[in-house]
């Protein structure tokens, strides 16, 4: 919606400050009202490894979501979610693998990773894939037309591979970064989710800062940029960017203060992954319809992508199942014997 003129490294900046002013203004409203303990409260309160793993966990996630927007311009919105998703999934079902889960996570690790292979034919196929047509100005503009021996390279295919690549280590960081980040909101000395979002969303913050510099000076598609960039952006580029900050850090919050209620009172655990992952599959269904990335593709490019969706939703819902099925009761103590 901002335009594929306004790079994702000047959208980021606007993004992280969005959330950030989310986080604190939930914090210091709804975090600091009610009987149990506040916000700035639980902030005391906390280990020094729960705030540290908060805040390394909004680094990591500003890592993963650059290279995600990066993926989105260089595949688009249906090819970048899918591959991004599809590889979060693998390293969440990877990092939980254990125990009496452990059957349902790899069936999940299985599903994606079928997912991933018929996506990447789709991506890398050929020509017939992704042409030149359907990806953003400024990529066309930095990609090389002439291949090997004088050959014409297949239009759009050098961004495809690049795009897989940055897709795949976005979906990586993602993937990590949640795990450490609800384990510092509700392990032991936990933060509680109004102060966990808010240093995650200082660390997501700090560190797009400092990955902004580096992308702009070494980018990863299309030229070099100065900070005159950012300044020349329109109104509405930056209101969108505040905005879409705003969304994911309210998502994050609700999404996280579930678990903090009593056991009786928790929804289920399967509708809160699911709902959380499931959030790609819209992505995924926005960039066919309403943008129409694939209208100028072959049909082998729309038939792969819909076959890794297929697998990703299955892997989804089997990753949510695992999540909510409960942990075996533990054995009844014997009963003690009587005396005499």
């Amino acid at each position: 919606m901002a335009g594929n003129r306004w790079r994702f490294e000047l959208f980021s900046f606007d993004f992280a400050v969005g959330a950030l002013a989310f986080a604190l203004l939930a914090s210091y409203t709804l975090g600091s009202s009610g009987t149990d303990l506040g916000f700035a409260e639980n902030l005391m309160l906390a280990s020094r490894t729960s705030q540290a793993l908060a805040y390394m966990s909004g680094c990591l996630f500003a890592f993963g979501g650059m290279l995600l927007l990066s993926a989105i311009a260089l595949l688009g919105l249906s090819f970048g979610f899918a591959v991004v998703t599809t590889t979060a999934l693998v390293t969440l079902s990877a990092l939980q693998f254990a125990g009496y889960r452990a059957m349902y996570l790899g069936v999940a690790i299985g599903a994606a990773l079928l997912a991933l292979i018929f996506q990447s034919v789709g991506v890398t196929g050929g020509a017939e894939t992704l042409p030149a047509a359907s990806l953003p100005v400024l990529v066309r503009k930095s990609s090389s037309s002439r291949g090997s021996k004088g050959k014409q390279a297949p239009p759009g295919m050098k961004n495809s591979s690049k795009g897989m690549l940055v897709s795949i280590l976005s979906g990586l960081a993602l993937g990590g970064s949640l795990v450490p980040f609800y384990t510092s909101m509700f392990g032991s000395f936990g933060l509680g989710a109004y102060a966990g979002l808010v240093l995650f969303c200082a660390g997501l913050l700090t560190a797009t800062i400092f990955l902004d510099f580096l992308f702009m000076n070494l980018p990863i598609h299309g030229g070099t940029i100065g900070l005159a960039a950012y300044l020349k952006g329109s109104l509405l580029q930056h209101l969108l960017g505040l905005a879409g900050g705003v969304l994911c850090a309210g998502g994050v919050l609700l999404l996280s203060l579930p678990f903090g209620f009593p056991a009786d009172a928790q929804p289920s655990h399967l509708a809160i992954a699911a709902t959380g992952l499931g959030g790609s599959l819209l992505a995924i269904a926005l960039g066919l319809s309403v943008w129409r990335e694939l209208a100028k593709a072959q049909p082998s490019a729309l038939r792969s992508l819909l076959i890794g969706v297929l697998f990703l939703a299955v892997g989804i819902g089997v990753y949510s199942l695992a999540l909510d099925k409960a942990p075996p009761p533990p054995p009844a103590a014997a009963p003690a014997p009587q005396a005499g």
